[in-house]
C-alpha cells in the first residue's frame, strides 16, 4: 500500500506539473507514427549549483601596466631597435638619440673624472678632495637624469669617450603597443617615444543591470570565453565596481583582473561569460536535454500519457556537461536525454 500510495502521490504530482507548464508548451503524441526506441528520459536532479549573472565585456590593456618611454633630453632620433608587436625586455634599448646636450654632459662627466683621479694621487687640501668628489657625483647624476643608464655611465669611464647617441632603454618588460617618432625626427624633453605594455594581466570592463546590482561584490570570479578562442575557457575577479550608473547606458560598469597565462587573449576581444555571485537549488539535467533555438532553451518533457512536451526553461551551463534549470520545470517532470533533436523536429512539423 504504501509502494501504491507513493507512485499514486507521483503521478498526480506529475501530471499536476505538466498541466502547470502552460499551454504555450507544443504537444507531440507517441502514437503519431514514430518509434520510441531512440527515446531516452531522465528525471532533474535538484542540487546546488553557484548562481550566476550573464556577463559581456571588452579586454583592455591593465593601465597600471604601462609606460612610456620617453625623450629625457632635447634631440634627434636616430635608429630605432624594436617596432610594434615586439617583445622587450626591462632595459632593452628601444632607440638611440642624438643629442649635443648629452654630449655636452658626457664631457663634463670626463673632465670631473679626470680631475677627480689626477687628485686622488696628489696631497690636496681635504676641502678640495670634497669638492671634486661632489663634483664628480654632480655630472654621473646628471647623466642618469638625462636617461643614461649605470651600465652606459660604467662604458664612458672605461673607454674615456663620449658617445655620440643617447640609448633609450625599456623601462619594463612587456610588449611595444605604439611607435610615435619615426628615425629622423626630432623630439623634445618629454615627448613620447613608444608606448610599452605589459600584457601578463588584462582589465575586463563590463556593464550590468539594474537586478544585478545587489549581488556585487569585489572578489567575485567571473568565468569566461572568447569567441576569438573557441573552446577555451579564462576567469578573472571583480576589483572595481563604478560608485555611480553609467548615464548613458544606465548600466553600472565593473572590472575586472584577468591573469593572461601564455598571453592567449589579446585587447580588445569581446568575451561572454557568468559572474558567480552566489549559489542557489537548481534542477540539473545533462547538456544534451537543451534545445536552443534563436535566443531561448527548451527542454522535451514526457507527460504519464507518452505525450512528449517542448517547454521553455532557464538556466545556463555548468560543468562538465551539465545544464541548470533555474526556471519553467518542475522537478517531477522527466526529461528526453537522447532523441529530443528529432521529437523537436517532429513537434515543429506536426
Amino acid at each position: 500500500m504504501k509502494r501504491a500510495s507513493v507512485i499514486g502521490i507521483g503521478l498526480l504530482a506529475w501530471a499536476a506539473a505538466a498541466t502547470a507548464l502552460g499551454a504555450s508548451a507544443t504537444t507531440l503524441a507517441a502514437d503519431k507514427g514514430f518509434s520510441t526506441d531512440f527515446v531516452k528520459t531522465a528525471m532533474p536532479v535538484l542540487q546546488k549549483t553557484a548562481d550566476t549573472v550573464a556577463i559581456t565585456g571588452k579586454l583592455s590593456l591593465d593601465k597600471r601596466e604601462v609606460r612610456i618611454a620617453s625623450a629625457r633630453v632635447a634631440g634627434r632620433l636616430g635608429r630605432i631597435f624594436v617596432f610594434e608587436g615586439q617583445s622587450v625586455r626591462v632595459g632593452q634599448p628601444l632607440a638611440e638619440i642624438y643629442s649635443p646636450d648629452f654630449i655636452s654632459a658626457e664631457n663634463e662627466y670626463l673632465l670631473a673624472k679626470r680631475f677627480r683621479e689626477k687628485l686622488a694621487t696628489d696631497a690636496a687640501d681635504p676641502e678640495l678632495h670634497a669638492d671634486t668628489e661632489a663634483t664628480y657625483a654632480s655630472a654621473a647624476n646628471k647623466l642618469k637624469v638625462l636617461g643614461a643608464a649605470p651600465e652606459d655611465i660604467e662604458q664612458l669611464a672605461k673607454t674615456d669617450l663620449a658617445s655620440e647617441y643617447l640609448q633609450v632603454r625599456a623601462p619594463i618588460t612587456g610588449v611595444v603597443m605604439q611607435r610615435n617618432v619615426d628615425p629622423g625626427g626630432y623630439l623634445n624633453v618629454g615627448d613620447a617615444l613608444m608606448s610599452l605594455a605589459n600584457l601578463d594581466t588584462l582589465w575586463l570592463f563590463a556593464n550590468t543591470y539594474d537586478a544585478d546590482y545587489p549581488l556585487l561584490r569585489l572578489g567575485q570570479t567571473l568565468e569566461f570565453q572568447s569567441p576569438s578562442l573557441p573552446g577555451e575557457n579564462f576567469s578573472g575577479r571583480i576589483t572595481f565596481i563604478a560608485p555611480s550608473i553609467d548615464p548613458t547606458t544606465h548600466t553600472l560598469p565593473i572590472r575586472c583582473d584577468v591573469p593572461n597565462r601564455g598571453l592567449r587573449l589579446r585587447p580588445e576581444m569581446f568575451i561572454r561569460g557568468r559572474l558567480t555571485v552566489g549559489s542557489r537549488m537548481a534542477l540539473v539535467v545533462p547538456k544534451s536535454a537543451i534545445i536552443h533555438i534563436r535566443d531561448s532553451d527548451f527542454v522535451i518533457i514526457e507527460d504519464p500519457d507518452r505525450h512528449y512536451r517542448r517547454v521553455p526553461v532557464k538556466g545556463y551551463a555548468i560543468e562538465p556537461g551539465a545544464y541548470a534549470i533555474t526556471g519553467g520545470l518542475s522537478e517531477a517532470v522527466p526529461v528526453v536525454i537522447n532523441g529530443g533533436v528529432l521529437l523537436n523536429e517532429m513537434i515543429d512539423e506536426g
